[in-house]
């Protein structure tokens, strides 16, 4: 009886060293790993920023294959699939974010980027209402002018022009943010304004194409020709390929 009772013991210790040890290493490899998840991570951002996106993903994975529940590897994952318009995936490595941790503003923002650029403004709305509640959104401009950008396109102007403005008051030198209003001014037909906002991004983001056109287009509009075409063929100059190079270029013929 005894010697049945000490090699339970025996078995039981074994089993409990087991765990601990295996707790131990799991400890000692933590950090490690941690560590190798974030080098991974930035390798995949620097990829994304040049737009190589197979090598940005294989980075993103082996980041989560080092660290399972690294939310800021699933956002980043999830916003390499929205560049590549595959949404329904985008979609669900921003939720796998938002499970890990519940409280991620910027990840609630970028979902309704995505709801965005699916057309889904209601829904959009709804997830930037949501990062603007919690209080530690450290760029909350970003989300009121993509609120804006949701009610601009739902032809809401009013209310896209509120949302544009609290951005701007934040960060009077946003590019985004004066792009945005630029083009409900533009809607609006109110030239002049729409002019200041579109000069404002174009002053402070220089490589900002779209505003930079759109500078074009109401100057063009409101009889400003010889202006009008100087600022296009600025553009051309500077940025020689894109989209809107192209379009100033058919504008351009236009002016000429």
């Amino acid at each position: 009886m005894k010697r049945k009772n000490v090699s339970l013991w025996v078995s039981i210790s074994l089993v409990s060293c087991l765990i601990v040890l295996s707790g131990c290493a799991a400890l000692l490899k933590s950090p490690v790993d941690k560590q190798k998840a974030k080098i991974h991570l930035q390798m995949a951002v620097d990829y994304l920023q040049r737009r190589e996106y197979s090598q940005a993903i294989e980075q993103t994975h082996k980041a989560l294959k080092m660290d399972p529940e690294y939310p800021s590897a699933y956002n980043h994952l999830a916003l390499i699939y929205m560049e590549t318009k595959r949404y329904e995936r985008a979609e669900k490595a921003f939720q796998k974010a938002l499970a890990l941790k519940p409280k991620y503003p910027e990840v609630l923002n970028n979902l309704g980027v995505l709801m965005n650029r699916q057309e889904k403004y209601q829904e959009a709305e709804a997830y930037f209402r949501r990062a603007l509640t919690d209080e530690s959104y450290s760029t909350p401009e970003n989300a009121h002018t993509n609120l804006g950008y949701a009610f601009y396109k739902e032809g809401k102007l009013k209310q896209a022009k509120q949302e544009h403005q609290k951005a701007l008051d934040i960060m009077p030198n946003f590019c985004l943010g004066n792009k945005n209003l630029g083009d409900v001014y533009a809607k609006e037909r109110n030239y002049s304004r729409a002019e200041e906002n579109y000069k404002r991004a174009v002053t402070n983001c220089p490589l900002f194409q779209e505003a930079q056109y759109k500078l074009g287009l109401v100057l063009m509009k409101m009889g400003r020709k010889k202006v009008a075409r100087a600022e296009l063929e600025r553009l051309v100059e500077r940025h020689k390929r894109g989209p809107y190079v192209r379009r100033s270029n058919e504008v351009l013929k236009y002016l000429q």
